[in-house]
């Protein structure tokens, strides 16, 4: 009996362990298939939520999603301004962007900022699509950026208190000059050969700058010709004109370089816009 006790124990032992075993790789497999079927679904899903990804070109992009992103610096009447009672971007800018959204069957997305600045690194980074904000043509910014065809042409002028006997560049000298930081103004007064300031101080916010020579703190800002008209015409400042600069600056809607696409659609909505007499209509509207 003790023999037959031992040789029993070994084939009962090795059936519990053939049970066991057959159970720890049931339950392998079961896991593998679990990890195996999640990873397919990240990766299905994961082709969902980053479909924008796969376009080719910017236009596809915007056009699948149904809007376009603009950027645009507020307060700059009559081009960009916010209506106090409505509290909604109005203005030369904002409807020609509507305009030519609606041509590329998209709405608009606004993103009004405080700083003209950042909406060229905005729009090279791909966090704008676009922007428009009165933005000059120049061959410095076309290098890290493209620009749609020209939409407006500008000068600058001298805005001045009613009061000023600033008439000309020779009266100018020796005055104390303000601008807005990063715009063709700043870089006229901060280049122009004869002009000699007693200062010349940029400022980010137009409104801060035109108050300042309305206050006497400025003597001079200068500015987009339609921007000094604009407050010059308005009658709870006391300011006038004193004259125009000629530099004859193009406005462009600034676009990403390297999205011929979306260029050339910009394009044919702001020609369609100037033959269908739509754009001589917002300007009239706006200017006159």
């Amino acid at each position: 009996m003790a023999d037959d006790t031992v040789s029993s124990q070994p084939a009962d032992s090795g059936a519990s362990l053939k049970k066991k075993g057959g159970k720890k790789n049931m339950m392998i497999i079961a896991v593998a298939v679990v990890v195996v079927l999640a990873l397919v679904a990240v990766v299905v899903l994961g082709g969902f939520l980053s479909s924008e990804e796969e376009y080719d070109n910017a236009l596809d992009r915007i056009q699948s999603r149904g809007k376009i992103v603009v950027g645009t610096q507020v307060p700059y009447p009559p081009f960009e301004n916010i209506n106090t009672t409505t509290d909604k971007l109005e203005g030369i800018d904002i409807e020609i962007m509507e305009y030519i959204a609606a041509k590329l069957n998209v709405t608009v997305d606004w993103k009004a900022i405080a700083d003209f600045d950042t909406l060229f690194a905005s729009v090279q980074s791909g966090q704008f699509d676009c922007a428009i904000s009165s933005i000059t043509i120049t061959p410095a910014r076309d290098e890290v950026n493209d620009f749609s065809m020209p939409y407006y042409v500008a000068n600058q002028a001298v805005l001045v208190s009613d009061d000023s006997t600033i008439t000309n560049l020779t009266t100018l000298n020796g005055t104390k000059v303000v601008t807005q930081t990063g715009t063709t103004g700043q870089n006229w007064a901060d280049n122009v050969t004869n002009l000699s300031p007693e200062s010349n101080t940029p400022l980010q916010s137009v409104p801060d700058a035109a108050i300042g020579v309305n206050n006497g703190v400025y003597d001079a800002f200068i500015v987009d010709t339609p921007v000094a008209n604009k407050y010059a015409n308005d009658t709870n400042y006391d300011m006038k004109v004193a004259f125009v600069i000629y530099t004859l600056e193009s406005y462009g809607i600034l676009i990403p370089e390297d999205e011929p696409e979306l260029k050339t659609a910009i394009d044919a909505a702001i020609a369609d816009m100037i033959a269908d007499g739509t754009l001589d209509e917002i300007m009239v509207k706006w200017l006159i």
